[in-house]
């Protein structure tokens, strides 16, 4: 007859609980358990822009202008980057401004890649929810009839000091963003 220690009993007793959860976590655990990388506190996000409404609001921006009289704005692929950013920033975001969360603002988005080449700058933002994103013409013509019938808005796209122009949209989720900006370049 094999005698065996109380003590020991007691604790194999209170410990089988807990090897028992160890176990379980073992086998759930994935096999490269020491190659995961942390996971980010906020997914990334990915913005879908629309080129073809890009383009549209261009050409309808341009159309605005000739119907006034005005010169066409050159298109400035810069300018639609920064036109992006600004519309992706406030899709990730989660704002509606054309200043940004921590202060930013056009000029200071403009800065880094137009510091003495433009004279004037102007911003126009836009946005909506659950449209139909898969009508180009349709979108694109919303947004430049609403900026149309703002003063604001107006003003910048019949601005006759104005030369150039990006223009930026993204989608994300059931959100919509556009920025235009406008610039007088001085070379």
């Amino acid at each position: 007859m094999i005698k065996i220690n109380p003590t020991l009993n007691q604790f194999c007793l209170r410990l089988a609980p807990a090897v028992a959860v160890f176990l379980a976590l073992c086998l759930w655990l994935p096999p490269a358990w020491g190659q995961l990388q942390p996971a980010s506190r906020t997914p990334a996000l990915r913005v879908q822009h629309l080129a073809e409404v890009e383009l549209l609001i261009f050409q309808f921006t341009n159309e605005e202008r000739r119907k006034h009289g005005l010169p066409a704005l050159a298109r400035d692929d810069s300018l639609s980057e920064i036109a992006r950013m600004h519309t992706d920033d406030m899709l990730r975001r989660h704002y509606f401004s054309h200043i940004s969360p921590d202060g930013a603002s056009p000029k200071e988005r403009l800065a880094p890649v137009y510091l003495n080449v433009i004279s004037r700058a102007g911003e126009n933002i836009w946005g909506g929810r659950g449209l139909d994103f898969s009508d180009s013409r349709r979108l694109a013509r919303v947004a430049v009839d609403g900026w149309m019938i703002s003063p604001g808005h107006r003003a910048n796209i019949l601005n006759p000091d104005y030369t150039h122009l990006g223009v930026g949209v993204g989608v994300l989720g059931r959100e919509i963003r556009a920025t235009q900006n406008f610039v007088k370049r001085l070379r």
